[in-house]
């Protein structure tokens, strides 16, 4: 009487071979997914973090002075990030500008974002005087 093997046999470590690389396949295309998607979300954070850096600079800029603003291209670096600032400043009335800075990331030209800040002079004077 013959007695049964112990082990596997090529065939059954084929399939498991087979099952395996087809597991790591997915597993290795989910990664890069994973790590394209993070490094867009790193860019977009820090885009937004210059743009609200850009706003606030503009908000607090003295009204008079804000005509005399360089609106040239520049480029400057925060960190690891780097960026094209494009800003255009618009009289809109007597006492009334409008301006626009837009961020071009050096990285990514494709992901620029914009915001528009509305400046106006504030009123002279109480405001509960009337004949003042």
């Amino acid at each position: 009487m013959m007695k049964a093997r112990e082990g596997f046999s090529l065939i059954e470590t084929m399939v498991a071979m087979t099952m395996f690389a087809v597991i790591m396949l997915g597993m290795a295309k989910m990664s890069a997914a994973v790590a394209v998607r993070g490094r867009t979300n790193d860019v977009v954070a820090k885009r937004i973090a210059v743009l609200q850096l850009e706003e606030n600079k503009m908000g607090a800029v003295p009204f008079a002075s804000l005509k005399m603003w360089p609106t040239t291209d520049r480029t400057f670096t925060h960190g690891t990030f780097s960026y094209t600032r494009k800003m255009t400043i618009i009289a809109t009335g007597m006492n009334r500008y409008t301006v626009k800075v837009v961020i071009v990331p050096t990285v990514d030209p494709s992901k620029k974002d914009s915001v528009i800040i509305e400046r106006s002079l504030a009123p002279s004077g109480s405001p509960l005087c009337v004949g003042c």
